[in-house]
């Protein structure tokens, strides 16, 4: 084969890799962040029962099923005696019980960097979370609800979160720094009730004494085999320790069971 008709082969075999396979001036595929679960890195790892998505986009609620990606922003709801684990892009866990409605606020990780991004937003029911001592310490790991935000290293521990907006953090190992969210009154700035310009001022009137605050800002450290307990109007208690026998209940025991198989994989 002389050198033109050798040429003309290489010509037409590297130009679908091209179209296929571009690749911008400067970047490196370790300086990509993946956001999500479009490299299948977040996932559903186990389903017992059902749960449900909503998604942007999707005009009615979709069943989900085990080995299904997720995306940011997506909004699951698990029915009752339904459980689901997720396996996100650090390699962390979390797991949630029955009736329980969440949203995945943000799953992404610099992996050139090793800083990760994970945010779940609880709105009720009960969340485990084996978090990835890998990136401990860089970047966010946070798990929050209308009144509290519970962020840690590497860690595992668990939350409980009523309807009332109560909840219950409890740490198994390592330490979480739980503090007061301010999305309540952040709310309470944009809504109708928000300052809209100069308002009249009125005379002289008596001030009001000392009085409760419904929203304080607050910041603990919960360490190992401790707990603290949130209020429905935002304030929390000290944190404490709690019994490991009395905590035993068919729920812990089962997300042990699963960190412990985890654990095993990993060795």
């Amino acid at each position: 084969m002389n050198k033109k008709k050798i040429y003309i082969v290489l010509f037409f075999l590297i130009i679908p890799f091209s179209l296929l396979y571009p690749l911008e001036s400067g970047v490196t595929k370790e300086d990509i962040i993946t956001i999500g679960m479009d490299d299948g890195n977040a996932k559903i790892t186990l389903l017992q029962g059902e749960a449900y998505l909503t998604r942007k986009g999707i005009t009615k609620d979709d069943s989900l099923k085990i080995h299904d990606l997720l995306q940011q922003g997506d909004k699951i709801q698990t029915s009752g005696n339904s459980r689901i684990e997720i396996l996100l892009p650090d390699n962390s866990y979390i797991r949630f019980g029955e009736n329980t409605q969440f949203i995945l606020e943000s799953a992404s990780l610099n992996s050139r960097k090793k800083i990760r991004d994970i945010s779940v937003k609880m709105f009720f029911g009960r969340v485990w979370a084996k978090a990835s001592k890998l990136f401990a310490g860089k970047g966010r790991f946070a798990i929050s609800t209308r009144t509290a935000v519970a962020g840690v290293r590497g860690t595992v521990y668990r939350m409980n979160v009523n309807e009332d907006n109560s909840a219950v953090v409890k740490v198994y190992y390592g330490e979480v720094l739980v503090s007061s969210s301010t999305e309540k009154s952040t709310k309470q700035e944009s809504g109708p009730h928000s300052i809209q310009g100069p308002k009249p001022v009125s005379g002289p009137h008596p001030i009001p004494g000392p009085h409760a605050v419904s929203l304080k800002e607050w910041t603990h450290i919960v360490r190992s085999m401790q707990q603290i307990i949130i209020k429905p109007d935002g304030t929390a208690s000290k944190p404490f320790q709690f019994s490991p026998e009395a905590d035993e209940d068919e729920w812990v025991q089962w997300n042990k069971r699963r960190d412990e198989k985890i654990k095993e994989v990993d060795e």
